[in-house]
């Protein structure tokens, strides 16, 4: 009970904290970026759906036995910080920070077997930064809409697992994988007013998700692994500072 009563203090003490926090990060950029009449500073939340592929790299006759090598999320919460800078009347550079939850199968990812059952679902926390330019067509109307293209470095920071009985505690790390994964990414979408919908496909360009076991435990039996992933998502976003009109 003194530990429910600590965490729940701890949680209340946060939420403001990060609050003030992101006032303090936000206010000097709102105020730039209104002067300049040529940024938009926008907060976005989301849904997407991940898809992965787990590769073990031997041949097929060392596989373990019912290894799943194809699965997906059940689902992932998204929320980013965007600044968008115009290079020229319809196109800009815009760059984000983005944070997601992904509910996960539990154990497909890291194979940590246990006796004790799950009464949920694994969550993986990801943060993810991206570059790229976006693409606004030519329109009288006061929809505009526009194309995304970029590259994304996503990064995985840890888990949370929810067995029955024990602590839901949150690991911190991928394990033995390298959490480093870059990405490229493209999206379509359209803007009214301060409000933009638009969804988003992003794919891992290279397998550094990955786990070298052989190197780790010193074991030439241990197959080597790499997890890639493809997603798709739907974001809406609101405009916290809006450049001029002349620039769509």
């Amino acid at each position: 009970m003194v530990l429910n009563t600590k965490a729940k203090t701890m949680n209340t003490r946060l939420i403001p904290f990060v609050f003030w926090t992101f006032l303090l990060v936000m206010e000097p950029i709102l105020t730039f970026a209104q002067k300049q009449k040529k940024w938009n500073v926008g907060i976005s939340a989301g849904y997407g759906k991940d898809f992965f592929y787990k590769k073990y790299h031997v041949q097929k006759s060392m596989i373990p036995p019912g290894a799943i090598t194809h699965f997906h999320s059940f689902g992932s919460l998204k929320s980013a910080i965007s600044v968008e800078r115009f290079l020229k009347p319809r196109l800009s550079i815009r760059a984000q920070a983005e944070y997601s939850v992904v509910e996960m199968p539990n154990y497909i990812v890291f194979e940590i077997w246990t006796l004790d059952y799950d009464e949920k679902n694994q969550r993986d926390h990801w943060s993810a930064f991206s570059v790229g330019v976006r693409k606004y067509f030519k329109s009288e109307s006061p929809f505009k809409i526009f194309a995304d293209l970029g590259a994304q470095g996503d990064y995985f920071l840890g888990y949370r697992r929810f067995p029955v009985g024990h602590e839901h505690k949150f690991y911190w790390g991928a394990e033995d994988y390298a959490r480093f994964v870059p990405s490229v990414y493209a999206g379509l979408g359209v803007r009214w007013k301060r409000f933009t919908l638009a969804a988003d496909y992003q794919a891992n360009v290279a397998r550094t998700f990955l786990m070298d076991m052989p190197k780790i435990y010193n074991n030439p039996d241990f197959p080597k692994r790499s997890v890639t992933r493809q997603g798709i998502s739907l974001k809406a976003t609101f405009l916290l500072s809006k450049a001029g009109e002349k620039w769509y």
